[in-house]
């Protein structure tokens, strides 16, 4: 995956220990998060930890998580990842809750659609998301990923519940 992405107003790249306040933001709201996998960052720390395992993934090639920045004011508003493993390659994001409804998480996830589909022997593109976030269900939808499957109990959402698993839905492309 390269370094950066552009689209028509987003420019991703891969976080930095300068975003950390700006990515707190988001990821320390319980509204954005809570249909996360993961739990709200509670203080700074979290999300210092959070962009140093970021740099990791992206040193060992198979967890590209790129900061989403407006390419008109260079804010960011979310983050969208792509990570590969033995299954293909599984799609992430998150807005701040200030840009929601703006088509941004849609953007981004088709950028990473398409970035991804240029490797040759990826056959799977997926996601999976929690059955009540009918928001994310339509990004997937509008980007042509098509539901697979419901999985009961599949994955806790600690910011619903603690550590119950949730049923998610799962939306995939292939070839």
């Amino acid at each position: 995956m390269p370094d950066t992405l552009v689209t028509a107003r987003l420019h991703m790249r891969a976080p930095n220990p300068a975003d950390v306040l700006a990515i707190f933001a988001y990821a320390g709201d319980p509204d954005v998060t809570r249909f996360m996998e993961w739990p709200t960052h509670v203080d700074q720390a979290d999300t210092e930890e959070f962009v140093e395992a970021v740099a990791e993934g992206w040193d060992d090639g198979d967890d590209y998580c790129y900061v989403l920045a407006r390419r008109d004011t260079e804010e960011l508003v979310g983050a969208a990842s792509v990570q590969f493993d033995e299954h293909g390659a599984s799609l992430g994001y998150i807005v701040a809750a200030a840009h929601w409804g703006q088509g941004l998480a849609t953007e981004a996830a088709q950028a990473l659609r398409d970035e991804a589909w240029q490797i040759d022997d990826l056959y799977r593109f997926w996601a999976t998301v929690d059955v009540d976030n009918l928001a994310s269900v339509r990004v997937l939808e509008k980007i042509g990923m098509c539901r697979e499957a419901r999985l009961a109990r599949w994955s806790p959402r600690p910011n619903l519940g603690g550590g119950v698993p949730r049923d998610v839905e799962v939306y995939a492309l292939t070839r």
